[in-house]
């Protein structure tokens, strides 16, 4: 039970910074290739750090978990770029809707690579999640090009695939995990990059967000998978798809179509229920 609700506490909170996500990608005006390499790099920066003089150290990360943790950072690194050039490229709405679909690929991975069998329970969660998605997207997928849907997709693949991973390995640094997870995306960044367009207000938003709320919010995700399964942690994810637009719409008044609130609330009763059945 106490073991249950350390990763319930980690995944919740986790989800809760990585909301914050697309609202300061918008907020800083910079173009998505400047604004995912800021991201990496700060992150890069924090986690180290904080490897270094909180944790195990980094020499020590790597001792530990070497290759796995490069693994780790590479595709952490493909769902960190993909996901901010799909904000830029595509509605909000549209991409916390398509990365709704973790648990989908995230049961599928864990079927395959882990050979986890998933509760029926999480599979009438993850179904009765997906009539609300539908809901959603019906009122409310119709602005937005295929390019951001299709980087969506992509970003929702590799945060499911990671998911797995740190399940397998759960003893691997977290935090350098995260932190090669930011170099890499830093580095897939950097060649789409242009530094004549950098602000000084964009650079100081990303700073934020790279610093502290997206590596620490990953961080205590991919800490939670040392307590439940990679399948539930895709479905708590789940919470990003109403919490995102409302923050969303409280900074920017972008208000979602009525279906998003009808949709969003048979998502929250769907994650609550499974949240109470498993105590």
């Amino acid at each position: 039970m106490e073991t249950r609700s350390k990763g319930l506490t980690y995944v919740l909170t986790g989800m809760l910074l990585m909301s914050l996500d697309a609202v300061f990608v918008r907020l800083s005006g910079l173009s998505g290739w400047n604004a995912s390499f800021l991201f990496g790099f700060f992150s890069f920066i924090a986690m180290s750090l904080f490897t270094q003089y909180f944790k195990e150290g980094v020499a020590d990360a790597f001792k530990q978990g070497g290759w796995v943790i490069i693994l780790s950072g590479m595709i952490m690194g493909g769902s960190g770029t993909t996901f901010v050039l799909s904000v830029k490229e595509t509605a909000v709405a549209n991409v916390v809707l398509i990365m709704s679909s973790t648990p989908l690929f995230s049961a599928l991975f864990s079927r395959v690579f882990l050979n986890e069998k998933t509760e029926a329970k999480t599979w009438l969660a993850t179904a009765t999640t997906l009539i609300g998605i539908f809901i959603i997207v019906k009122g409310s997928l119709t602005a937005g090009g295929i390019k951001g849907d299709l980087l969506a997709v992509a970003a929702t693949a590799f945060a499911s695939s990671n998911y797995v991973l740190w399940r397998k390995y759960p003893e691997i640094s977290r935090s350098m995990a995260v932190g090669m997870g930011g170099f890499f995306i830093a580095l897939f960044s950097s060649f789409g990059m242009q530094t004549s367009s950098f602000t000084l207000y964009g650079v100081a938003v990303m700073a934020v967000m790279g610093l502290l709320t997206a590596p620490f919010g990953r961080t205590f995700v991919s800490t939670s998978a040392r307590y439940i399964m990679a399948t539930e942690i895709s479905l708590y994810s789940l919470l990003r798809t109403v919490i995102t637009p409302i923050i969303i719409w409280a900074v920017f008044r972008e208000m979602p179509p009525s279906a998003t609130f009808f949709g969003g609330a048979l998502m929250m009763a769907s994650v609550l229920w499974y949240i109470m059945s498993k105590k």
